[in-house]
């Protein structure tokens, strides 16, 4: 990944907070509260980051964030929902039209291995959010499952493209392997969970997939 956000998938900022993902924060006050939290929340937690330090680094004031973002929950949903919407994402890096069908769950599997040794990787950020905010109702939650589930039926469909026999099954070990790499990397360490994961995909897609015709 070209930096330690993207490929994890996922916001936007607006003032007031619309369903448009992409909207743009309407002020330069917004939208350097949306850079600098996107960089705190994924360095340090998001829990861990308040809205007094956000306002101190980005340079503007806690009146400037609530007139472009209702409440921090708002604004953590917004910078989720842009993580999402990142065209650098496994999924999408993966899919590209240079890619050949066959090659893309293979390609899933690179994409997330240089993610996990890109310098500052932590982890996936939609999944770290998940991780602080058990409440399923919370809308950072609501933000993050939804991607989630929508990379669950990405990777199914793109091994049916690929012609595993069974692609549902397939897509679904693909994801637990990806999220289990990522969630192991603090532990095993960066480089060791980004081998691992060469290792096991490599041994899965040759088990689950067809053999490419010479």
């Amino acid at each position: 990944m070209q930096d330690p956000h993207a490929g994890r998938g996922d916001t936007s900022g607006r003032a007031p907070v619309t369903d448009a993902a992409t909207t743009k924060p309407r002020s330069p006050a917004a939208q350097r509260l949306r850079t600098v939290a996107k960089d705190l929340f994924y360095r340090q937690g998001i829990r861990a980051t308040g809205v007094e330090e956000l306002c101190r680094i980005a340079g503007t004031t806690k009146i400037s964030l609530y007139r472009a973002y209702p409440s921090k929950d708002e604004l953590i949903a917004a910078i989720l929902r842009d993580e999402c919407a990142d065209g650098t994402c496994l999924i999408s890096r993966a899919s590209g039209p240079a890619v050949p069908p066959r090659e893309r769950p293979a390609a899933c599997i690179a994409a997330a291995a240089e993610a996990l040794r890109t310098p500052g990787f932590r982890g996936c950020p939609v999944g770290l959010a998940i991780a602080e905010f058990p409440d399923p109702e919370h809308p950072a939650r609501k933000v993050a499952d939804s991607h989630k589930l929508k990379t669950r039926e990405d990777l199914r469909q793109l091994c049916a493209e690929a012609g595993a026999a069974e692609p549902a099954m397939l897509g679904d070990a693909l994801l637990l392997l990806l999220e289990g790499a990522f969630s192991a990397a603090p532990y095993l360490g960066n480089e060791e969970a980004a081998e691992v994961l060469e290792r096991s995909g490599r041994a899965l897609l040759a088990m689950a997939l067809p053999p490419t015709r010479e």
